[in-house]
């Protein structure tokens, strides 16, 4: 009997949550007014979305005005870097941001916006004196991300608040590998702009969200209607927006058990590397839970990815960001590992979907294909 696939790429996107697709499905028979249109079908749309808002305000800690509704974590980034940043302005962000940060800050270098781009340290950290030092008289916008995609590491989002704000800078940061896995308190961060995505936290694709302080005014990325307080136009997805708020509303009633889970399974594969004969070694500290990447010595991490698809896995070879890339994965180059180190490393994502016969078989499969490619 053909065992079942496993997945391992939750840092890229997760399946939709059970729950999550039945109001979904029903929404969509049941509510299909425009949001916008007074009459009470219309009406009823409107107050789907609107519940929403609230109760994510509420589980993020901020106001409902200050929750927009967009099509993921890219247009929200696209928003806050185009709609606040103009000539003349300088941007810091890092060299290891999402592909929606660090492309737009290179085009932005061609309209005369300056930009400085901050490495990680060596642990896959953003230090927070580099971010101080890099301060400038038009420094307009601070633009570091919550936890990188590629190495699960947590920066010191709290603390370069601090920075920003006592320098009167505005502070944005992608969250969208947090949010949905640990509390948030937007009210205790100090930003002013977060992005989020609920494709990464078993909510629909095509749908997020940009918290955005009360009193920040931007030009918006897209004209039309005035949707969104007439910040981000065009017919909202309500029943994408009640799926996301219905995927956060789970995440966040289960999270104490789901990270106990998750944390008790990554123990688990990592002891069982530890007792192995696999030459290894795991990148990046104060990680998220869940998120693991390791460097297999010897061992091309695209070659390991392929062996493992071909026996139902998935893992991640950089991030899926990276469209397919071969290449060695940006995140670990830009904290000094040499090139053919990080050529060697994969992405393991543990969801709570995951149980411990299935790491069991993660960690079977990696020792075999590792033990048959070291023998050729």
């Amino acid at each position: 009997m053909k065992n079942s696939n496993l997945y391992f790429d939750t840092a890229a996107t997760t399946p939709i949550d059970s729950e999550v697709i039945q109001l979904i499905n029903k929404i969509n028979i049941e509510n299909f007014g425009n949001p916008s249109s007074i009459h009470s079908i219309g009406q009823k749309s409107h107050n789907i979305i609107e519940r929403s808002r609230l109760s994510i305000s509420n589980i993020l800690n901020c106001k409902a005005s200050e929750i927009i509704f967009t099509s993921g974590g890219s247009e929200s980034n696209n928003i806050v870097l185009k709609g606040i940043l103009s000539k003349g302005d300088h941007l810091i962000t890092s060299t290891y941001e999402h592909p929606s940060i660090l492309n737009l800050a290179e085009q932005m270098l061609e309209n005369e916006i300056e930009v400085t781009f901050v490495k990680p340290n060596k642990s896959g950290i953003i230090d927070e004196d580099k971010i101080e030092s890099a301060i400038k008289q038009n420094t307009k916008l601070i633009s570091i991300m919550y936890v990188n995609n590629e190495l699960g590491t947590i920066n010191p989002i709290q603390t370069i608040g601090d920075i920003a704000h006592k320098h009167n800078i505005l502070f944005h940061s992608d969250a969208v590998q947090f949010i949905g896995k640990e509390k948030l308190d937007i009210d205790n961060l100090k930003v002013d702009f977060l992005s989020m995505c609920a494709h990464k936290f078993y909510g629909p694709k095509g749908v997020g969200g940009l918290y955005c302080k009360n009193g920040i005014r931007f030009k918006p990325l897209i004209d039309g209607g005035g949707q969104e307080s007439g910040l981000r136009a065009g017919t909202e997805n309500i029943s994408s927006i009640a799926g996301m708020c219905k995927a956060l509303e789970i995440a966040n009633d289960n999270y104490k058990s789901i990270k106990e889970k998750i944390l008790k399974l990554e123990k688990h594969f990592i002891d069982l590397l530890e007792h192995s004969n696999i030459d290894y070694r795991i990148n990046g500290v104060d990680r998220l839970t869940g998120i693991m990447n390791i460097t297999f010595f010897g061992v091309e991490g695209h070659n390991l990815l392929m062996n493992l698809d071909m026996e139902g896995i998935a893992i991640s070879y950089g991030s899926a960001c990276s469209s397919g890339s071969t290449n060695a994965p940006q995140a670990l180059i830009e904290t000094g590992m040499p090139e053919n180190e990080a050529r060697c490393s994969v992405r393991i994502s543990i969801g709570k979907m995951i149980v411990e016969n299935d790491i069991n078989r993660l960690f079977i499969s990696i020792e075999n294909i590792i033990n048959r490619i070291q023998k050729k």
